[in-house]
């Protein structure tokens, strides 16, 4: 009788293993969500989290533009930008994506929150490195001498750049509380979904 449980368990062992990957795929496919209106809300929620994310921020608020860059600063940063991160991944691990829209859109946005944290953690070493302390010229210095990390070689995608115009104010006197008022774009990705 033990052996007889012993090779049913072998057997089922050697067919968990030996399973053809393409059924791994499609299993894990059909337990993604299916839903593109679903699917773009979601891809905007994140967007308009981390917008109220910056927007209360007491941290981000207290700057100014005459201020050198501290490590309080760079810190929100990487904290704003690991929900960014963190919510595409969550996207990416739950819904099928099957608009060449969306995968550009998710890359694009995905990029750039990447290289964003990039320079934010290359910024966080040098300011770690002389103690925090320094002056708007020794900021600008160190961007001219780590041009790499410039906002200017930061990746991104037509559709990420398209939401976020689409998000933005066009007007000469911009509302600060804008991303909290009435006027701020909702559910402006759901057009994407009318046809495959």
């Amino acid at each position: 009788m033990k052996k007889k449980n012993t090779s049913k368990l072998l057997i089922f062992t050697l067919f968990l293993f030996c399973t053809p990957t393409e059924d791994l795929e499609v299993v894990e496919l059909n337990e993604k969500i299916n839903n593109c209106i679903q699917l773009a809300d979601e891809i905007e929620e994140v967007f308009d989290e981390i917008q109220i994310e910056a927007y209360e921020s007491e941290i981000y608020r207290s700057y100014s533009s005459i201020d050198a860059t501290k490590l309080d600063y760079v810190y929100e940063a990487l904290r704003i930008n690991k929900i960014g991160l963190s919510g595409i991944d969550n996207i990416r691990d739950k819904y099928v994506i099957n608009r060449v829209f969306f995968e550009n859109l998710l890359e694009g946005f995905y990029n750039n929150f990447l290289d964003s944290k990039e320079a934010n953690l290359a910024l966080e070493e040098h300011l770690l490195s002389i103690n925090n302390q320094w002056t708007i010229q020794d900021e600008v210095d160190w961007w001219e001498e780590n041009q790499e990390f410039s906002i200017r070689y930061w990746r991104t995608s037509d559709e990420f750049r398209e939401l976020m115009m689409i998000k933005s104010q066009n007007t000469l006197t911009p509302d600060p509380d804008f991303v909290v008022s009435d006027g701020y774009p909702k559910q402006v990705l759901r057009k994407y979904c009318d046809s495959l």
